[in-house]
């Protein structure tokens, strides 16, 4: 398993383990219009938009991509850093992946926020065991008429 930054040419295995597990931890949770109608074309296009920017992070098990962090300033007023996303492919939970991938982007950042769907018990305990802690605000997300509620999580101190 190794940990790198991402670049471009990543793009077409990022969008990839990212349509992917969508459609595998939020199957019964997100409209099943939503996680069939996504594209790895469209994604892959995102992401040669968004790597270049930096924050991303593959991780990489037998030299393939299973899994991906974004990070980056954060868009909400009251924190510094946030983490947009962390995605790993069902064949890698439960490895240590995705911790490695966030030791990797966090870093020494002492402000990190990340949002999560309330009911994705799964990421919850994946965030509560890096040391995140549900701060109270909480907001909708509506995705194919389905109103889904988030929940944000912070991060104060060293991550990791």
């Amino acid at each position: 398993m190794t940990v790198r930054p991402a670049v471009v040419a990543d793009a077409p295995a990022v969008a990839s383990v990212h349509v992917q597990t969508w459609q595998a931890a939020y199957r019964g949770l997100v409209p099943d219009s939503e996680l069939d109608g996504l594209s790895v074309e469209a994604r892959t296009s995102m992401w040669e938009r968004a790597i270049p920017r930096g924050g991303v992070w593959v991780g990489l098990v037998d030299s393939a991509v299973a899994g991906f962090i974004a990070v980056g300033p954060s868009r909400e007023p009251d924190a510094a850093f946030q983490l947009y996303a962390i995605y790993v492919l069902p064949s890698a939970w439960s490895t240590g992946l995705g911790y490695e991938l966030a030791r990797a982007a966090l870093g020494a950042e002492q402000d990190v926020v990340v949002w999560v769907f309330d009911e994705n018990p799964r990421a919850r305990r994946f965030y509560e065991r890096l040391g995140f802690r549900v701060d109270g605000l909480e907001k909708t997300e509506t995705i194919d008429g389905v109103e889904l509620k988030e929940i944000r999580y912070r991060l104060t101190g060293v991550a990791g």
